[in-house]
Formats: C-alpha cells, sequence, structure tokens
C-alpha cells in the first residue's frame, strides 16, 4: 500500500515551545513536549536565519512527526554562545539516537521571528518543503567561540 499524500494543511501544528534566546529552558520544554513519543517516523528540520555563517548562526527547530509539528524557540546555536551551541548538540544527537532524519531551511531574517513566534499549518508545510538534508557532525562539533569578559558583554 503507497502512503497518502498529506497536504500542509493536514498538519497538527503545536504552539510554540520554550523561549527565544534561552537555550536550556527551551531545550528543556523541548524533551518534555516529546517525552514518550515514539521513535519511529520524526525527522528534525532545524531553521536558521543566515547561511553560511554557521559561527553566529541562531536556530529554531521544527521537529514533525505523524502529522503533527512543533516548532522550538530561535533558542539553539552559536549566537546565544556557548550554552546555545551545547543546547544545539544535545538536541541533534536527540534526533540521531531515534535515526530521524536531520535537515535545514534558511528564513530570510524579516520572516524568521514572525513565522517561528505564530506558525500555521501552510508556513509549516513551507518549511519543511524548503529543507535539505544536512550534516549532522556540523551542529554537533562546538564552535570556538569569542571570549566574553566578567560582566558578560563581548570583548572588542
Amino acid at each position: 500500500m503507497l502512503p497518502t499524500h498529506r497536504s500542509p494543511t493536514d498538519l497538527q501544528v503545536s504552539d510554540p515551545l520554550g523561549v527565544p534566546g534561552a537555550p536550556q529552558e527551551t531545550w528543556g520544554a523541548v524533551q518534555a513536549h516529546l517525552e514518550g513519543a515514539g521513535r519511529a517516523g520524526g525527522r528534525l528540520i532545524l531553521v536558521t536565519d543566515r547561511q553560511g555563517d554557521r559561527q553566529n548562526a541562531a536556530y529554531a527547530a521544527l521537529v514533525v512527526q505523524h502529522g503533527q509539528a512543533v516548532i522550538a524557540a530561535p533558542a539553539f546555536g552559536p549566537r546565544y554562545g556557548r550554552p546555545g551551541a551545547e543546547a544545539l548538540a544535545e538536541l541533534v544527537h536527540w534526533a540521531q539516537e531515534r535515526n530521524w532524519p536531520v535537515r535545514e531551511t534558511v528564513l530570510n531574517p524579516s520572516d524568521f521571528v514572525r513565522v517561528l513566534a505564530e506558525p500555521d499549518a501552510e508556513e509549516v508545510g513551507r518549511l519543511i518543503a524548503a529543507s535539505n538534508p544536512t550534516d549532522p557532525g556540523i551542529y554537533t562539533t562546538l564552535p570556538k567561540l569569542k571570549p566574553v569578559d566578567e560582566d558578560g558583554w563581548d570583548e572588542a
């Protein structure tokens, strides 16, 4: 039996998880939401506003499984310092442990915040369609980050 085609409007899209810019809180929200989720049939799509600039990239996560989609707030990646880079690596490892494909899509900066804050099924369908396969290793290798001074400000 051939699988049936699902249109983007068939997707059930949950409210976004986590807090923008808060990597550990957002990663914890994703883990809590997906606790007990089956291992089969899922995929992880990383959504970023940068192409070719991974050192400064912010990522949100789109998890799709069995016709349901959930977006995690943009809180992953080097833009959010070491905690953001570590949360991104943990998220990708988590997907790999489930044999889920890891994909990436780029949104232009003007749409990045809007689409991720209030996603609808049609926009999520476009994110899925625009995603491309990616090498998970580029997200699990922690980058060298700029040093931060004692007050938490980047050094010039």
